[in-house]
């Protein structure tokens, strides 16, 4: 019993660290530790002294509750004594789970967050210990797996992390349906299907990790959002032209410090248009203790920091990057992962921002395609204008970097962006975009400049977004600080490159102001700039035929259908051994017991031993039956059966008489009643029994 309450709360503490993605395992393993050793302490003590074994789920759940207090929930607690702060804390564990979800992972391992996981344990601890002495084994474990299956609704394991799961969790199980007292004959059929049923596990999360589709694991996290919060009703896109205002342009926006030039500053991504507003409709999370890289962004990075002092942005949108990585000194910060938006529902004093800047150069952005699953790149734009439709400045070229910046080059061919000293134009709707786009030379702002591109882009399948935000004074202050103001705020498009990520442009000509850095976005797109022919000499890249999804399929991942083959062929050659081994047993029953005669008599025989010797009893060649019955005198009831068998072996054998079919039925009569009596066994020797394979091979049956 030991063994196997150690097996179920290894399985708990198994399913609780896979939670580690989501708060980082530094944070998880002490508690989730703690709360298994302190529930096989209290089962130790139960079983020392019985008179509490009656009260061993309020104890486990006690001594549980400890270790939550004093590692999660130290904070609440005055000198380790626990207040009302706690307890609410451990309330709050009922709805942690939710404002988890609104999230990013790993999540900061804040005891209203993390305080559900170490609860969620402490409850299948004390299941698992209680089904251990009064189920079978296999429901023991359930608790174990209910954990392992919530971890996984959060954040599904792949590749190698599975696969090390699959090989935990199946040693776990071997540890607790393993017999208790087995001989070494034993140990080979256990051996052999452990060995069997991990190697199938391991093979199947492999299959099921390489995905042809290339589909995302589902996750709770899709479903939830954190509401963000409505200090203000205008969007930062109707906000430009107010701050571009004579009397509002010189107000400070914010002031900023950092060791490296920044280009620009966001404030929101917007990608949907239905023909009057720029809107996003992306989740906004709490912002964990660190936002990591999406899967888009492939190539190399550079981390980048600065401090920011808010001036007259009055929330909820925070000056951010694209990339942003950690936020510092912000009331519950929260991010919109997919466009990069900060957001607050109070405005810090200030607060330090840290983010990653994609690692590129012109030749490599030149060369590059673009990424047609961007989230909201490709947005439907509603009925287009006629004006705005039957303009082809691309000349039906396909859709690559190149020919991205061929048309930010016809933007700025064709049309000005309005003097800083004069009142630029408003509106970005579709009137205002007909009469900006359908004449040449037209005077526009910047605004219009983005949303423009933004029409145009997608019209010739390039995946593009409006971003409103600051340009960066040209030169710092005396002390170092720069200072942004409203005379700085600007809109430009984004088009997602593939590998990179979002990448800004510049139809409009207006952001460089300041210092730029060699490496920078704005520095690098300027190269390819030079280095991009005309729309009539950019060529198409090559795309090779269709041939077939099924066959593009198959190429694309390479390994599709060799992976797919193997897991049917093991999955074929599992459902046969589980099925076909005791099916071909009862047919050999059949076919020995439908013989006439002496062969009968023999038939007896030898299903008694076969069936004796899947039960563990040693079976030498020239055995006689009653040289079975002594080997079998461990398992009850069994003698007596067998000594009718050996009765009508002896009279067909050796009496010299003929085997009449009454000699045959006490000979089969035995053999039933060797399997009664083998039924009393335990179901796992029974089934042990069942799926043996040696019996059936002829030349492990004969020998010993």
């Amino acid at each position: 019993m030991r063994r196997r309450t150690v097996a179920v709360l290894g399985g708990v503490l198994l399913g609780g660290l896979c939670f580690a993605p989501v708060f980082g395992a530094a944070h998880l393993w002490l508690p989730a530790a703690l709360i298994c050793v302190a529930a096989l302490i209290v089962t130790e003590c139960c079983r020392r002294w019985p008179a509490l074994a009656t009260w061993r789920p309020l104890l486990m759940i006690g001594a549980g509750l400890l270790p939550i207090i004093e590692s999660v929930l130290w904070a609440t607690t005055w000198f380790g004594v626990p207040t009302l702060a706690t307890f609410r804390a451990l309330g709050s564990g009922l709805s942690a789970w939710r404002l988890t979800l609104e999230s990013t992972w790993p999540a900061r391992p804040e005891p209203e967050l993390l305080i559900f996981v170490p609860l969620l344990l402490l409850v299948a601890c004390v299941l698992a210990v209680e089904l251990v002495d009064r189920a079978p084994p296999l429901f023991a474990f359930a608790p174990a797996i209910g954990v392992l299956g919530v971890s996984q609704l959060y954040v599904a394991a792949t590749g190698l992390n599975a696969v090390l799961i699959a090989v935990g969790l199946g040693l776990l199980l071997v540890a607790l349906l393993i017999p208790d007292h087995f001989e070494y004959r034993k140990v080979m059929p256990w051996a052999t299907t452990a060995a069997v049923t991990l190697f199938a596990v391991i093979c199947g999360l492999i299959v099921s990790g390489i995905d042809p589709h290339g589909r995302t694991p589902y996750s709770l996290q899709r479903v939830q959002s954190a509401t963000a919060p409505a200090a203000r009703q205008a969007s930062p896109l109707d906000e430009v032209a107010s701050r571009l205002s004579p009397e509002s342009r010189d107000k400070v926006a914010f002031r900023y410090q950092s060791p490296q030039p920044v280009e620009r500053w966001r404030l929101v991504a917007l990608d949907n248009f239905d023909g009057a507003n720029w809107t996003t409709n992306h989740p906004v999370l709490r912002m964990g203790s660190r936002l990591a890289l999406g899967p888009e962004v492939r190539v190399p990075t550079l981390p980048q920091h600065a401090m920011i002092r808010p001036d007259d942005l009055d929330g909820p949108w925070l000056p951010g990057q694209l990339l942003p990585e950690t936020v510092s000194n912000v009331t519950d910060p929260q991010v919109e992962p997919i466009g990069g938006t900060l957001v607050a529902a109070q405005q810090p004093t200030h607060y330090n921002l840290t983010w990653a800047e994609p690692e590129v150069d012109a030749d490599y952005l030149k060369a590059a395609g673009i990424d047609a699953n961007a989230p909201g790149g490709l947005s439907d734009l509603g009925p287009v204008p006629p004006e705005i439709a039957n303009l082809q400045p691309l000349e039906g070229r396909r859709a690559t970097f190149q020919t991205a910046v061929a048309l930010e080059k016809y933007f700025r061919d064709n049309h000005k962006l309005a003097d800083e000293k004069s009142t630029p134009p408003t509106g970005y709707s579709w009137p205002q975009l007909t009469t900006f786009l359908a004449k040449p030379g037209t005077v526009g702002s910047s605004e219009q400049f983005a949303a423009g591109y933004v029409a145009l882009a997608r019209q010739n399948a390039i995946p593009a977004r409006l971003v409103v935000g600051f340009r960066t004074p040209a030169e710092p202050d005396a002390d170092g600080w720069y200072t942004v103001r409203n005379s700085d705020a600007y809109a430009w498009p984004e088009v997602a490159v593939a590998g990179v990520g979002w990448w800004p442009l510049d139809p409009a000509q207006g952001a460089a102001r300041g210092s730029t850095s060699p490496t920078g976005a704005t520095s690098i797109t300027d190269q390819v700039r030079q280095s991009v022919p005309p729309v009539k000499e950019i060529k198409d890249p090559d795309v090779p035929p269709p041939t077939g999804d099924e066959t593009d399929e198959s190429a694309s991942t390479g390994l599709h259908v060799p992976l797919g083959l193997i897991f049917g062929v093991l999955a074929t050659l599992l459902v046969l051994w589980l099925l076909g081994v005791p099916l071909l047993k009862q047919l050999r029953a059949q076919r020995r017991r439908r013989r006439s005669g002496s062969a009968a008599v023999v038939g007896a025989w030898a299903e008694a031993r076969d069936r004796l010797r899947a039960h563990g009893v040693p079976v030498t060649p020239g055995m006689t039956v009653r040289d079975l019955a002594h080997a079998a005198r461990e398992l009850p009831d069994t003698g007596p059966a067998l000594a009718n068998v050996a009765q009508a072996v002896d009279h067909a054998l050796w009496s010299g008489g003929p085997a009449t079919p009454d000699i045959a039925q006490q000979a089969w009569s035995g053999v039933h009643a060797v399997r009664r009596a083998l039924r009393s066994r335990p179901w796992l020797d029974r089934l042990q029994a069942a799926l043996e394979l040696r019996t059936l091979l002829p030349g492990l049956r004969k020998s010993g």
